[in-house]
């Protein structure tokens, strides 16, 4: 019997349009480093991920090895995978690529996060994993503590919801993968396409528990996330 692998999926596929740049977001640097180095590097450096498939569009991966991967020596074995149309795709693509691997098994834990979130944390991760291992499907999240409105079509207010029981959903989402193989497979069959990893999950009827997340683990999309990035970076470093 040889021990369950734990893959993580790094999602970078996407135009990046919200940037407003020529260069796409993954690939705009932090302090000398691009925003996608970063995020390879937090699960490169933990112990409890083996592997790593990056997905990105197939006319950049002579770029992503000469700029994001080559220079920074990376340990782990890094899977090279084409994007699809829509973020849902490319996931697939990556499941793909995981579910050929040799040795695996129903236990296999894959985390599906995102190529522009570059300060997730070493206790997010294994956290995820561990409560993976217990309920077969995690994410982290971060609870609403600002009042939410829920808003008619002419923008008026139909009515303030209850924020006891709301979150917002970050990455790394976590799963074994024979359920979220299954959970895609279920989306097809329905023609059901989610917002995240997770409603794919809650779309086959199966439970996903939430872990707390972090308020730094933000996703960088707009020049506006751009600076808080570089503010947060300096703060980490000063600490």
């Amino acid at each position: 019997m040889h021990p369950s692998q734990n893959f993580v999926i790094v999602v970078a596929a996407g135009k990046g349009l919200r940037m407003g740049s020529e260069i796409k977001k993954q690939y705009l640097y932090l302090d000398k480093i691009p925003i996608l180095s970063r995020t390879i590097m937090a699960f490169d450096s933990c112990d409890q991920v083996h592997e790593i498939v990056l997905v990105i569009p197939k006319q950049d991966h002579e770029y992503c090895k000469k700029h994001i991967i080559d220079p920074f020596g990376f340990a782990k074995k890094i899977h090279l995978v084409e994007g699809g149309n829509k973020r849902q795709d490319s996931v697939l693509n990556g499941l793909k690529r995981v579910n050929d691997r040799i040795n695996i098994d129903k236990e296999t834990i894959v985390l599906i996060h995102d190529g522009v979130r570059p300060f997730v944390n070493q206790n997010i991760i294994k956290a995820c994993i561990q409560k993976t291992i217990e309920y077969g499907a995690c994410i982290p999240g971060v609870k609403i503590t600002e009042t939410v409105k829920q808003v008619c079509p002419d923008s008026s207010i139909q009515k303030t919801l209850n924020r006891q029981f709301l979150y917002t959903a970050q990455t790394p989402q976590t799963f074994k993968l024979d359920l979220i193989l299954r959970a895609f497979d279920y989306a097809i069959k329905t023609c059901f396409s989610g917002t995240d990893d997770a409603s794919l999950v809650e779309h086959l009827g199966e439970k996903v528990v939430i872990i707390k997340g972090s308020s730094l683990n933000i996703k960088i999309t707009t020049q506006e996330d751009l600076i808080l990035g570089k503010h947060m970076l300096n703060r980490i470093e000063i600490e």
